[in-house]
């Protein structure tokens, strides 16, 4: 049963991981926006846009990996959760016994 415990914990750690990251990338992003609203709209800032751009495009699609991420790992957290629970539950049923 610790095993058990021990593996629902470390996946919601690896949850919490990918949250964080996502976050992270949040306000990356919002930074990013506000460097684009400042800009007037010279040669030079146009090549700048366009590096934001390419930069957002990446960390979109890093988000939409890191959100297939953590519903796998809640999906495989919900799966241990029901064998720790399971477990329990047997456990109780030999004490009763």
């Amino acid at each position: 049963m610790i095993s058990q415990k021990n593996s629902v914990a470390a996946l919601d750690a690896e949850v919490a991981s990918r949250k964080s990251k996502i976050s992270g990338i949040s306000e990356d992003q919002q930074r990013v926006r506000e460097n684009m609203k400042a800009l007037k709209g010279s040669v030079e800032e146009k090549a700048l846009v366009a590096r934001y751009v390419r930069e957002l495009n990446e960390q979109e699609d890093h988000v939409q990996s890191l959100h297939r991420e953590v519903a796998d790992l809640q999906q495989k957290r919900e799966a241990a959760q029901k064998t720790l629970n399971d477990m329990i539950e047997g456990l109780q049923l030999e004490a009763t016994l």
